[in-house]
């Protein structure tokens, strides 16, 4: 959904600190965008980790209102429309709830920026930041997003712990599965409940790699094309992790921009809960009770989005 995205996070950080991580131009490269500068009227991001990849001048954004360690309100200007983005922040015992609202002109209905999966890659960079942990996932808005999708991560934790988390469906279902139904076996089902049907591991090997036949579903994909594939591979490195993620099978020239930011956000969903366990708990978005396409985790937290985030 792009309008309006409505987002919260829980951050165990106090309201302060998440609005410096929110203010200060230095902490929003690390986590945010490529490039920043930050006055009293302004709110400017820019550069190749900004979604339309905006030069300087277009990513200067008009500040509508802040109250320090409470509210920002900002003007973030599209190619084809002025949206305005909303972050608030709620004080609790245990740390802080953020939440965002980004709502757009009528003219920017039909166009799908993909903003929602773009808030969930960084408002997990922020807790990660805030936490000092790597907050380093990123999209690279200059690239074509044509073909395979490939992303790569460096997970603190060791290739049985991540390759739990891909097979486990108790642990699949806080990071991607709605309901989740696995045969951990080469030929077994590999379900995560989003209405398809067919998909099989083709591949495994312990604590190495993960391979998922795709079925391509003819209504939405290529109909000259069978299937795609997944795979998860597992390097082991100096007590840490590379994973490396594939989506294959697309041809060369085909538009994969509507999954590719997605993909990356499960990656970093994944890392994170590998390297916080049982602490980590997933953003929150009001669903309707027939949503698809969101976790079982995001799901069963429903009663606590707050209020503010449910109203139209």
């Amino acid at each position: 959904m792009f309008n309006p995205v409505r987002m919260q996070i829980q951050i165990a950080s106090s309201a302060e600190k998440v609005f410096a991580a929110l203010t200060d131009a230095r902490a929003l490269e690390t986590w945010f965008c490529e490039h920043a500068e930050i006055t009293p009227q302004n709110y400017a991001f820019w550069g190749h980790y900004t979604p339309e990849a905006p030069d300087r001048e277009a990513g200067q954004h008009p500040i509508i209102s802040q109250i320090a360690g409470r509210e920002l309100v900002y003007d973030w200007r599209l190619k084809h429309a002025v949206s305005r983005v909303t972050i608030k922040l709620l004080p609790r015992d245990d740390g802080t709830i953020l939440t965002v609202r980004q709502t757009a002109s009528e003219s920017a209905e039909d166009k799908w920026y993909h903003l929602e999966d773009f808030w969930f890659l960084v408002l997990e960079n922020l807790r990660r930041y805030l936490d000092s942990k790597p907050a380093d996932a990123r999209v690279d808005f200059t690239q074509s997003m044509k073909g395979d999708i490939r992303h790569e991560t460096l997970v603190d934790a060791p290739p049985e712990r991540i390759f739990d988390a891909l097979l486990n469906p108790a642990q699949v279902e806080r990071w991607i599965a709605t309901k989740a139904e696995i045969e951990p076996e080469v030929g077994g089902q590999y379900d995560i409940g989003w209405g398809g049907s067919g998909e099989k591991i083709i591949e495994l090997t312990p604590n190495e790699k993960l391979s998922i036949y795709l079925p391509e579903n003819p209504e939405y994909g290529n109909p000259k094309r069978t299937h795609t594939t997944l795979t998860w591979t597992l390097e082991a490195s100096g007590g840490k992790t590379r994973l490396t993620f594939t989506h294959s099978g697309f041809a060369a020239d085909e538009d994969v921009s509507g999954m590719y930011t997605g993909w990356r956000t499960f990656l970093n969903n994944l890392r994170s809960v590998v390297e916080y366990g049982s602490d980590w708990q997933p953003m929150l978005v009001p669903l309707a009770p027939d949503a698809v396409g969101y976790s079982a985790a995001i799901i069963a937290g429903q009663h606590h989005v707050v209020d503010e985030l449910r109203a139209d």
